[in-house]
């Protein structure tokens, strides 16, 4: 019984992604790029110079905007921690949580099997 459901699931499983897989590479991508590379140095010189206005995706819109909102040079760090703060402080949380409750269990398992080992 136990193998007959184990099958339906992974069929599920696989039925859906494939179902999903199909249904989003039908939709139109929603950034297309520049016509031209992105200026980086000029950007990072003076970005009050660059120009905001014909941003293509939300890509284009960082990139532009990124350096003279947050004053980080890198985009990945400045989107982390200044625009997605909370969120990468509740995903710390949640790691933090989830390997102190593996600790505990294992560690409560290694002590039942020494206990076990000491009386027998």
């Amino acid at each position: 019984m136990k193998k007959w459901l184990t099958y339906v699931c992974l069929g599920v499983i696989l039925f859906t992604c494939v179902f999903t897989t199909r249904t989003l590479s039908s939709l139109d991508r929603s950034y297309e790029g520049h016509d031209a590379p992105v200026p980086v140095y000029e950007l990072q010189q003076n970005p009050d110079a660059y120009d905001v206005s014909i941003a293509t995706g939300a890509a284009d819109a960082i990139v532009q905007e990124n350096l003279a909102e947050t004053h980080a040079v890198n985009d990945v760090t400045s989107i982390v921690f200044d625009f997605r703060g909370y969120d990468t402080m509740g995903e710390a949380f949640i790691l933090v949580t989830a390997l102190t409750g593996s600790a505990v269990i294992l560690f409560r398992k290694k002590t039942e099997k020494e206990d076990e080992s000491n009386a027998g």
